[in-house]
């Protein structure tokens, strides 16, 4: 099945990556939207609230998605077994991914519950987003583990080909989410109004109903049987070392790209809260744009698996750029959105003026770079279904503290432009890691790649 992708026509090709593309990429607008309906929400409660959230999300996210980043070996290891024939080696790769998952996530919740307000004193200045920030942070981290766990669960699934698993139970997450955040946060059906706690508890509580979701499909006879899920000895301390080979790169690209953008954060601090509240809501709609980049390059990370696991690599190249096709088409149509009528968009998720101000022209600014960002998110996919995840590390984090950060400080700060200037450095780290990115693909050498992380099953 892997090896005819290097034979079919392009547009075969195309709706093969559709097919696995557009579950990961519903699933993932539809997380994204779940942080848009969160910052609506939080952004009634006011600017201070509106600002501690942004900050404390990427606080926990910069810990609990840096140690999730066993999903990436866990997707890739998955679909090279099933490319070679070798399905029953796959509960192996999750009992083991899934096991370090718990005893990681159980660190981070410990880590967060110690203070937590002295995290967001790292990066905070303003004394009462200092304080919600905490309040947000203390009940986010009790729901690390199932944050984490649902990375691993849906990366197995992805590296399957069984892309619209990760797509129902994210869909339904988000929409449990959405109520709790009703009711937790404003305080309805008798429920006392929370606040920011509110918002905190009820992402966690979705994880955790996320997981037993996933959990669900994985009883199911045939899904169990198939792919040994339940088998005693899926725990294979053989496989951590390919594992954390390819995960430890991962893990400091995500710490190193949420640092930076903290880093940012505490630039636009120095401009103003508004500031930091506005940006905080232009990356939330702008995320909403990388997803369709997102799901191809999660689309195409498995095929890319899956051919070179079943001795395909002219498929596994092809692949990629059949991807960036996609890519390019999707995005690009945010692209024109962000254009034409930002101040629109940044009245959907703000009320108050001066923020919706501030965001407008800082998000006509993302519109310049959605086809660049398109490539680099899709090519880097490709990168990772070969395991190349060191390559795809160094381009993504060097641009970010040596380009993006120091230009942020220069124009906004040195030069006193303001958001506006700090948001240059934004668009120099998405311009020149995506050339950066389809360099190192062009080069080749990936796909040449020997899979020393595919040990056989002992």
């Amino acid at each position: 099945m892997t090896t005819a992708l290097g034979l079919l026509t392009r547009r075969a090709l195309a709706r093969r990556i559709l097919a696995l593309a557009l579950p990961v990429v519903a699933a993932n607008v539809s997380q994204t939207l779940m942080g848009l309906v969160d910052t609506l929400m939080v952004g009634q409660l006011g600017a201070a609230s509106l600002a501690a959230v942004g900050v404390a999300t990427l606080l926990f996210s910069a810990i609990a998605s840096t140690l999730k980043a066993l999903d990436v070996p866990a997707q890739t290891l998955t679909a090279m077994r099933v490319g070679s024939g070798r399905d029953g080696e796959v509960g192996a790769v999750l009992g083991t991914a899934g096991a370090v998952t718990i005893m990681l996530g159980a660190g981070v919740t410990a880590l967060g519950l110690w203070r937590p307000e002295d995290w967001m004193g790292l990066v905070a200045r303003d004394a009462e987003v200092h304080r919600l920030g905490g309040e947000y942070l203390h009940w986010r981290v009790m729901g690390a583990i199932p944050f984490m766990l649902t990375f691993q669960l849906r990366a197995v699934y992805d590296g399957i080909g069984w892309t619209r698993v990760g797509m129902a139970v994210g869909i339904g997450m988000n929409v449990v989410n959405v109520l709790l955040n009703w009711v937790l946060i404003f305080g309805r059906i008798g429920v006392p109004a929370l606040g920011v706690e509110g918002a905190a508890m009820a992402s966690s509580l979705a994880s955790l109903l996320a997981v037993a979701a996933f959990l669900a499909v994985m009883m199911r006879p045939h899904v169990r049987h198939r792919f040994r899920f339940l088998s005693l000895d899926n725990w294979r301390p053989a496989l951590l070392g390919p594992m954390f080979r390819m995960a430890w790169p991962a893990g400091v690209q995500v710490l190193g790209a949420l640092m930076a953008v903290l880093v940012f954060f505490a630039i636009l601090g120095r401009i103003s809260t508004v500031a930091v509240a506005a940006g905080n809501v232009v990356f939330r709609i702008a995320a909403l744009s990388f997803m369709p980049g997102i799901g191809v390059g999660v689309a195409v990370q498995t095929l890319v698996g899956q051919c070179l696991g079943g001795g395909d690599p002219r498929g596994a190249v092809r692949v990629g750029w059949g991807g960036v096709s996609l890519s390019v088409l999707l995005m690009g149509a945010f692209s024109v959105l962000f254009l034409l009528i930002p101040g629109r968009l940044m009245g959907l998720f703000a009320t108050d003026p001066e923020l919706i101000r501030a965001g407008t022209p800082i998000l006509r600014m993302m519109g310049l770079v959605q086809i660049f960002d398109a490539v680099g998110l899709t090519l880097a996919g490709a990168l990772k279904g070969a395991g190349a995840t060191r390559a795809v590390m160094v381009t993504d984090v060097s641009t970010a503290w040596l380009l993006f950060l120091p230009g942020a400080w220069f124009f906004g700060i040195h030069l006193d432009l303001g958001l506006n200037g700090a948001w240059i450095g934004v668009l120099v780290w998405f311009f020149v890691y995506a050339g950066g990115i389809t360099w190192l693909y062009v080069r080749g050498d990936w796909h040449r790649w020997v899979p020393e992380t595919v040990p056989e099953a002992s």
